[in-house]
């Protein structure tokens, strides 16, 4: 599948971000949503974006990710196109277990809402770990997620691992602005529900560079 094909085929995905959604591509349907095109994506930028939504720099909770992440999706077979696609999102909330095995899933394709997205219109996320929003899948477990993770300074990440019982993953950006303020702010509420018998430890991954190489 040509390069130019498949970013039409991500950027129709994000622009879709719920089903019940009323926006196209223009910039007043991307202002109503609260998502800004930032005009740096490089590592000094990423580490002030971090610092203003409140994620920060610390090592080993704060990352970026690599835009070879984008090559790993594009080599997915035919029967693997549709976990393919969710794993292209712009904003995701994965939950793996000490396993590294993805066992809760959300995905903006999946959340409704206008003009905010609603991450918990079923009350999945008033449990921990939640209720999963989308089918889970084995496309991408803890083990094959690490190595397209950078450190915020552009460093490659080297053997990572987790030996916590859940490790949860955010996706967010400066790209999608509002949204990725209130998706980190309902990963943080959930993960204060974790039991205090169960070590939970939650990262942060921006991916406005990813969203640049897909020409969003």
């Amino acid at each position: 599948m040509a390069t130019s094909s498949y970013s039409c085929w991500f950027g129709l995905a994000l622009l879709l971000l719920g089903s019940q959604s009323l926006v196209g591509c223009g910039a007043v349907s991307e202002g109503i949503y609260g998502m800004r095109r930032p005009e740096a994506v490089g590592f000094s930028q990423v580490s002030e974006f971090a610092v203003a939504y409140g994620v920060g720099v610390a090592p080993g909770k704060s990352f970026v990710l690599d835009t070879s992440y984008f090559e790993f999706l594009k080599r997915q077979p035919l029967a693997k196109q549709e976990e393919a696609k969710n794993h292209a999102q712009p904003l995701q909330l994965l939950y793996y277990n000490r396993n590294g095995q993805l066992i809760s899933y959300y995905v903006n394709r999946y959340a409704d809402g206008f003009p905010n997205l609603d991450w918990n219109r079923d009350r999945q996320l008033e449990v921990f770990p939640p209720v999963s929003q989308t089918p889970t899948d084995n496309l991408l477990s803890f083990a094959q997620l690490a190595p397209f993770l950078r450190t915020v300074d552009g460093q490659q990440v080297q053997g990572m691992q987790s030996f916590a019982d859940y490790t949860v993953v955010v996706f967010w950006s400066h790209r999608m602005g509002r949204q990725s303020r209130r998706l980190l702010a309902a990963a943080q509420q959930n993960l204060q529900l974790a039991p205090a018998s169960q070590k939970a430890y939650i990262l942060y991954v921006n991916n406005d560079a990813y969203l640049r190489r897909l020409g969003l």
